[in-house]
């Protein structure tokens, strides 16, 4: 028996260490998402909008993303990564101005209600991704380096036969994904989505169709949160009656945190195309 100790001990040694449970790893993401998405809101940052139409044209806006009180304000500093004229710069910070008077004019009890209706909407919006471990069947596809931090591959199938419960839940079984999500803090820092059944989007008004991609990266901020870095996608939809197909680019950039150091800038401090 003691000579069979070590052999045991050393077989034990060299036995693979068990797979991660793709299934718990999504369920523990989804549920740190909610205190994720508030800490986001204590930064405020860049955001550049590039659309391409069907036929090759690109228009981009640039806007300076701040939030007042727990309302999000967005000021526009670009059109087609060239500043604002004087006069229109000027109209962008008088509606600044005035939405800041407008709240600190407010009673402390009425900006708290304001407040905590815009939190209570905010929730609701995220309440769709409560679904996201029961709607689809995970598979580990292995692991990768984002930006130099470990992070697991994950492919989403939508579950044949479940039913949704959120109205905007009714999306997930239309999709199907690979998500990237960080081995340290489990946030979601990368995700390939692609429309595999056609369906409807906000009111009833977009018609996704099967084709539609859709790619998001996160980068790390600070040390303490991921924050969206690029959204890209390639869409071919209906509005109505119109065809919409086309690609279109959102990037992030200039994080600042807003309880410290944020500040409103220029269209001449901020670079757009970062």
């Amino acid at each position: 028996m003691a000579v069979l100790a070590p052999v045991l001990l050393l077989a034990f040694a060299a036995a693979p260490a068990p797979k991660p449970d793709p299934a718990a790893i999504v369920r523990k993401s989804v549920n740190l998402d909610l205190d994720n998405w508030k800490k986001a809101r204590d930064y405020a940052y860049i955001e550049r909008q590039q659309q391409q139409d069907g036929n090759g044209k690109t228009s981009s806006k640039s806007f300076d993303v701040t939030y007042l009180y727990g309302k999000e304000f967005r000021r526009l500093i670009a059109k087609d990564d060239k500043p604002l004229s004087a006069a229109d710069a000027a109209k962008e910070q008088k509606r600044y101005d005035k939405a800041v008077a407008k709240q600190a004019a407010e009673s402390g009890e009425k900006r708290a209600k304001e407040e905590a209706d815009a939190e209570k909407d905010r929730d609701k919006d995220r309440e769709f991704a409560r679904e996201i471990p029961d709607a689809y069947d995970f598979q580990l596809l292995g692991e990768d380096s984002i930006d130099g931090h470990p992070a697991w591959i994950i492919s989403a199938t939508p579950k044949p036969g479940y039913v949704p419960h959120d109205s905007q839940a009714k999306a997930l079984n239309k999709v199907r994904a690979k998500v990237w999500i960080d081995q340290a803090t489990y946030e979601w820092v990368k995700v390939d989505a692609e429309v595999i059944r056609p369906f409807k989007w906000g009111l009833f008004l977009l018609a996704l169709n099967p084709g539609t991609v859709l790619h998001f990266t996160q980068t790390r901020v600070n040390n303490e949160i991921w924050l969206p870095k690029q959204i890209t996608a390639d869409v071919d939809a209906r509005v109505l009656f119109k065809k919409l197909s086309g690609s279109f680019d959102d990037t992030f950039s200039n994080y600042r945190k807003f309880t410290s150091d944020a500040k409103m800038v220029s269209a001449t401090e901020a670079d757009p195309q970062k």
